[in-house]
């Protein structure tokens, strides 16, 4: 993907968050190849899937910080400063946090799709409809690889019973 004037405007001096995506993404390539390392040690059924998933995220990591040294070659790093929008970052946090809570109390299904739903809306995404559909479907999802195909349970929640019947 080549990157036009248009769509990376040069930043103003001091305003670009290219060195924060770049750290943050050879943190993610850190945190993948740790993963992998840990994983190879599980036996080949257990691995396969986090070593998969590590994987990817270091091939992205690797990409996104690729991308940004590109763009500052080109004297167009990318516009912004990293908290320009800080009560959003601090509400993402806080929903995360909120998240794994209720996750150890109530289960794995009702956060995950209230997160699914309700973390893009307070981070300034307006299109609830959308947002419904793609929590529904990104937890459905996750049901159905985690439970079904790779026969892993999720932690007991509320609608566990409903999960049962289904089975």
């Amino acid at each position: 993907m080549e990157v036009t004037d248009a769509a990376a405007p040069a930043a103003p001096e001091g305003r670009s968050r290219s060195p924060v995506e770049i750290v943050f993404a050879l943190v993610l390539v850190a945190v993948s190849l740790a993963v992998i390392a840990t994983a190879s040690s599980y036996p080949v059924e257990s691995a396969a899937y986090p070593v998969a998933i590590a994987s990817g995220m270091a091939v992205l990591g690797l990409w996104i910080a690729a991308r940004e040294v590109l763009r500052r070659l080109r004297s167009k790093p990318t516009p912004g400063a990293f908290a320009e929008h800080g009560p959003r970052l601090a509400i993402g946090i806080a929903a995360l946090v909120a998240y794994f809570a209720a996750v150890s109390l109530i289960g794995f299904i009702l956060p995950s799709l209230a997160l699914c739903i309700f973390l893009p809306a307070a981070v300034g995404f307006r299109r609830w409809g959308l947002a419904a559909v793609v929590g529904i479907v990104c937890v459905v999802s996750i049901l159905l690889i985690f439970v079904y195909a790779l026969g892993r349970p999720i932690p007991e929640d509320l609608l566990s019973p409903l999960l049962a019947k289904l089975r």
